[in-house]
């Protein structure tokens, strides 16, 4: 059985996650302008509409990659953007990644509850087997945020990829097994639980 991933909206009280397009590039640019929120990604901040638009297009075309808007449902305000990408069908496995937010919503539940909508749709309806994720080895907030989540730290990719200012980064890869889902689960629960009080 391999896994088939098409285009979906996924949604929750506080978000959803839409299949990302061009109508969602200006609320992008508008989040998306902060160098620093921009540090650990491989290219910089968004400079103007055009760049965003360009950005939208390339995150659509790229071969196994499926990226989405955040999307606050209060007040329908694009927030940021994340995406399943390295898909692979036949090992039933893929990755959460590319995933930024506006200042605003940084260090809210948004990052929370979006990381759940992406893994129980990956593992309750795709059937998938192992979800991993990496973060540049120098951004030690985002390998918290994975650890608090419930994946396991799988270790160092190093000289993994070269990113802003030539920077030859090192990666760290985690992940969550199927078999750790329900586990995960209910401790992302837990943590939605809390961030709604």
């Amino acid at each position: 059985m391999s896994l088939d991933v098409k285009p979906v909206t996924l949604r929750s009280e506080l978000i959803r996650l839409e299949p990302l397009g061009q109508d969602h590039a200006q609320g992008l640019y508008h989040r998306g302008q902060s160098a620093a929120d921009w540090a650990f990604m491989p290219r910089r901040c968004f400079v103007d509409l055009a760049d965003t638009r360009h950005w939208v297009d390339e995150a659509r075309a790229t071969a196994g990659h499926l990226p989405f808007a955040i999307v606050e449902n209060h007040k329908g305000r694009v927030v940021g953007s994340t995406r399943y990408l390295n898909i692979r069908q036949a090992h039933r496995g893929l990755e959460i990644g590319w995933t930024w937010l506006g200042r605003d919503w940084q260090r809210t539940g948004v990052n929370t509850e979006a990381k759940f909508l992406l893994l129980e749709h990956a593992f309750e309806r795709l059937g998938c087997i192992r979800v991993e994720f990496k973060a540049d080895a120098r951004n030690t907030r985002s390998q918290a945020a994975l650890e608090r989540i419930g994946a396991t730290r799988e270790g160092v990719l190093r000289q993994h990829m070269v990113v802003q200012d030539d920077f030859r980064r090192d990666s760290v890869y985690f992940s969550i097994l199927d078999r750790e889902w329900p586990r995960v689960r209910e401790g992302l629960e837990a943590l939605r639980r809390r961030a709604g009080e």
